[in-house]
């Protein structure tokens, strides 16, 4: 097992804040100290026996492929706030899109080539059976976005999704107008998504309780793929001409918004989620009403700083992120 910085801290007799000076090179220790911890650095194999860089922390990032803006800005967020951390070494790698088995698959690949995981985990038994082997193996992991609880996981990093979509719901249902009634349509990227899943059960259940006279029609699922997204809503749109709103609880709103403005649905009530450059054009146009955003910035870093705790077996604890109800009046900078 690596060697870490409290090891290092134990055999040069100083607080493991000092070693972390050493290690990344910042001001505020003296040459002898840092003499000392680097001998007992390359004494315990954490560094080579010359004077060599230091062995970076590899982290890998599992990412579903395909065209979902906000799993893109997890990725550049990944690969931006890894460029200004030193001793770490971060490997963005694209799963087969929402395929579990693929998915599984890499994670195992990562007992060889990962000091640690971060995963957008999909809800099925090989991916919690990958999260296993990779614990057993010294991996630590944490699940980004949506969940798999009984997964021996360090933390999961993402907002309660079952909030978001009472949320979803609450917010569509107050832009309807007073004693609100008509049809809703509910979208979700994949059911195979906990996060997808617990968005949707507190969507209907903020409805059934608050604005009982809304039908919510059957879910449909757009697997993240845009063009499969705008045939959806096209033929919701045609067959329903009394649908008063949308949901989207997962990806591909681009369809669905471009559906939208094809059939010039002015006045339906579209609430989605993300804060991405082309969410914000359709907010400032009027296609979206709100989107709900879990900030892609934050949870990347908390994610670096669960991971590098764990590689060190020190305990980090994790601030779940507040949902944000962004509108056309509260847009963030870009």
């Amino acid at each position: 097992m690596r060697p870490t910085l409290s090891d290092i801290a134990e055999a040069s007799k100083v607080s493991t804040a000092t070693v972390d000076r050493v290690m990344n090179a910042r001001p505020g220790v003296s040459a002898r100290t840092r003499a000392l911890v680097l001998a007992a650095a390359r004494q315990l194999g954490y560094l080579p026996p010359d004077d060599g860089p230091a062995t970076a922390m590899r982290i890998e990032i599992h990412l579903p492929q395909g065209t979902n803006a906000y799993i893109g800005e997890l990725a550049r967020q990944a690969q931006e706030q890894a460029a200004s951390k030193q001793m770490v070494d971060v490997t963005i790698v694209r799963s087969g899109g929402l395929d579990a088995q693929a998915l599984a698959e890499g994670l195992l690949r990562a007992a060889d080539t990962a000091d640690a995981v971060a995963v957008v985990a999909l809800n099925h038994p090989s991916v919690r059976e990958a999260i296993r082997a990779l614990d057993v193996a010294g991996v630590p992991v944490v699940t980004l976005a949506s969940d798999i609880p009984d997964a021996p996981r360090k933390a999961f990093i993402g907002i309660d999704n079952g909030q978001a979509g009472r949320l979803a719901g609450f917010a569509l249902g107050r832009f309807l107008g007073e004693a609100p009634t008509g049809k809703v349509a509910l979208f979700a990227g994949t059911i195979g998504y906990r996060g997808h899943q617990e968005r949707e059960m507190g969507f209907r259940q903020v409805l059934a309780e608050e604005f009982p006279a809304l039908e919510v029609l059957e879910l449909r699922e757009s697997f993240e793929d845009r063009k499969k997204a705008f045939r959806l809503t096209q033929n919701l749109l045609e067959t329903h001409s009394d649908l008063v709103g949308v949901y989207n609880a997962g990806g591909a709103t681009v369809g669905i918004a471009a559906a939208v403005e094809d059939a010039q649905r002015e006045r339906l009530v579209f609430v989605a989620h993300e804060v991405t450059p082309e969410n914000k054009a359709y907010l400032l146009s009027g296609t979206l009403d709100a989107v709900i955003d879990q900030n892609a910035r934050a949870q990347i870093r908390q994610a670096f700083e669960v991971l590098t705790h764990a590689i060190d077996r020190k305990a980090y604890r994790v601030e779940p992120p507040q949902l944000q109800l962004i509108l056309r009046e509260n847009l963030p900078p870009s």
